[in-house]
């Protein structure tokens, strides 16, 4: 009887001492889960305008389950990334980031993709980022609408209509002086009493006031 106790009280002893050690090993062994997220991004490959805003989308799947999707992001000309949670949109694996483009030569980003056991994939890099270019809007009067870019001209309406009005009136005005000419010389063959003088009268041009 005496010897069971002894065993007993050993046993339990020894489940003490053994318990936590057991547990803490249990915590540094690695999950079940050792498989990564899968992240599809197609690169922007369309040159933006500066202050025109741009989406960023990426489908991002897992075995088990996606933790958050994060968008590095920073201007061409600067050293630090900036970090930006991307969205999952309803009802899909589609995950977007919307930024705005600044005056700068370009976007340069990559994406990183952790599921709920830890397990991080990038797609893209820090020292090998991908890029979107940026045309300055200085370029010349740019107006963007749903994604569709004008230039305007520097060329007004007006002024080309009164440069054509302009070249009209001085055409007619070689016109009537040329047919004056021809009438004031057409009776030279007359009599002895010399030229006659030139025809006199109106002629009315309607056309519209030059400019």
């Amino acid at each position: 009887m005496k010897l069971r106790r002894m065993m007993l009280v050993t046993l339990l002893s020894v489940s003490f001492v053994l318990f936590p050690i057991v547990q803490a090993a249990e915590l540094a062994l690695p999950s079940g889960d050792l498989i990564a997220p899968v992240i599809e991004h197609a690169p922007i490959e369309k040159d933006i305008y500066a202050g025109q805003q741009v989406d960023i989308k990426a489908t991002v799947t897992d075995n088990v389950g996606v933790k958050n999707v994060i968008l590095f992001y920073r201007d061409a000309n600067v050293t630090e990334f900036k970090r930006l949670k991307m969205n999952r949109d309803l009802d899909s694996f589609v995950y977007t980031a919307q930024l705005t483009a600044t005056d700068s030569p370009g976007l340069e980003y990559y994406i990183q993709a952790t599921d709920l056991a830890g397990n991080t994939l990038l797609f893209g890099y820090s020292f090998s980022p991908l890029t979107i270019a940026v045309v300055p809007a200085a370029m010349g009067d740019i107006a963007t609408e749903n994604g569709t870019t004008t230039v305007a001209s520097s060329t007004k309406v007006g002024e080309e209509k009164s440069g054509i009005s302009k070249w009209v009136w001085i055409g007619l005005g070689v016109v009537v002086a040329g047919a004056a000419l021809s009438g004031g010389g057409g009776g030279g063959g007359g009599g002895g009493n010399g030229p006659e003088p030139p025809p006199t009268g109106t002629l009315t041009i309607s056309g519209p006031t030059p400019q």
